[in-house]
């Protein structure tokens, strides 16, 4: 009993220093976001750097990459946080976001780690692995209507946005208040500073409503000023969520969550290199896009989205078998042409140029989506 005593006190100590530690940790974050941003690029920099300079480097690197990556997004939750701007979402469906987005960020690795640790054959079975896990999550994201997903699907937070970097979220001044009431007036009442005169229609302003002497204009708001400044408001609440998709536009996002998954069953039953694969995959991908049918009715993270998908296309020029028996020997030579002409250049391309046989090698860099 003593003995188990003792092991509960260590416990307990250890978890108040973790607990002491995380909230150490929270607090600079919160209050050095801009270091925090620097320290993070530093280390995506040194990912690059040690990349094919150690033995082992490729892995390495891969795993400092996306350990940086995590950090961001571990860092952008406790930012959210402190600023009270975390997303309202389904709790269910922001577990599997986060899911997703830390698995996205891991494949990489786990494939060379997969190949380095158990060769070729064991690293086929993680990549399938992975691929099923991916697709399971989507298709429940579906479900839970996630729509138009992106990927990854919790994207890194503009920081500055988050957080104020002139007034901060504890020093808002006086003006700012009242502009934020104005503005909220304003878009909650949109028709309260002005009234219409009975006998001609003709609409006035309020007292009340007039703005300062220095901005008066003399002439009455119109009903179009009146709907801009509702239609603003409705379009930023629109913005953080999701557009309802009709019965096409789910066949099309069900296709383009299918198509990894589609793509690794045919080079399974086709072979890795064969152009059967090749073009399903590509089918799947354009098939998807034309289903998806005009963009105007969607919101603007959603367009991102679809724009991002469309010159996605543009990696089928880099994709066996087209890029062995087309695009490998054009993209050489403009690369080298480039490197040889233009001063400076060569510092840059050579080592593109030498890279582009291992990043061929790797799956989830050739066939990402």
């Amino acid at each position: 009993s003593y003995i188990t005593g003792e092991k509960m006190a260590t416990s307990n100590k250890v978890d108040k220093f973790l607990e002491r530690l995380k909230e150490k940790y929270s607090e600079f974050i919160r209050t050095n976001p801009e270091t925090v941003t620097q320290i993070e690029a530093a280390i995506r920099i040194f990912s690059y750097l040690i990349a094919g300079r150690i033995e082992n480097g490729q892995v390495i690197s891969e795993l400092i990459y996306s350990s940086s990556n995590l950090l961001v997004l571990f860092n952008d939750i406790i930012i959210q946080s402190a600023a009270g701007k975390i997303p309202k979402l389904d709790l269910s469906k922001e577990r599997l976001m986060r899911w997703l987005t830390v698995l996205e960020y891991l494949e990489v690795f786990l494939e060379l780690a997969a190949h380095k640790k158990w060769g070729q054959v064991k690293a086929w079975v993680v990549i399938a692995i992975v691929q099923i896990t991916k697709t399971i999550i989507r298709f429940a994201l579906l479900k839970h209507g996630a729509c138009i997903q992106s990927t990854p699907p919790i994207a890194p937070v503009d920081r500055d946005a988050v957080l104020d970097k002139k007034n901060g979220a504890k020093n808002i001044s006086k003006d700012s208040i009242e502009t934020a009431i104005d503005e909220d007036i304003a878009y909650s009442e949109p028709e309260a500073s002005t009234f219409t005169l009975v006998s001609s229609g003709r609409q006035m302003r309020k007292l009340e409503g007039a703005p300062p002497n220095s901005q008066r204009t003399w002439i009455p708001p119109t009903t179009s000023t009146t709907q801009n400044q509702s239609g603003r408001k409705i379009t930023s609440q629109r913005q953080n969520e999701s557009t309802v998709l009709s019965k096409q536009r789910m066949w099309a996002e069900g296709i383009h969550i299918a198509r990894p998954l589609a793509h690794l069953i045919s080079m399974y039953l086709f072979g890795n290199n064969g152009w059967k694969p090749w073009l399903l995959a590509a089918g799947m991908d354009v098939s998807s896009m034309c289903l998806m049918g005009d963009t105007g009715d969607l919101t603007a993270k959603e367009k991102a989205e679809l724009k991002r998908r469309t010159l996605m296309l543009l990696y089928y020029l880099l994709r066996s078998p087209f890029y062995d028996k087309y695009s490998k020997e054009k993209i050489t030579y403009v690369l080298k042409m480039i490197s040889d002409h233009v001063p400076l250049t060569g510092y840059i391309l050579r080592p593109i140029m030498d890279y582009l046989p291992v990043w061929q090698r790797v799956y989830f860099y050739v066939w990402a989506t």
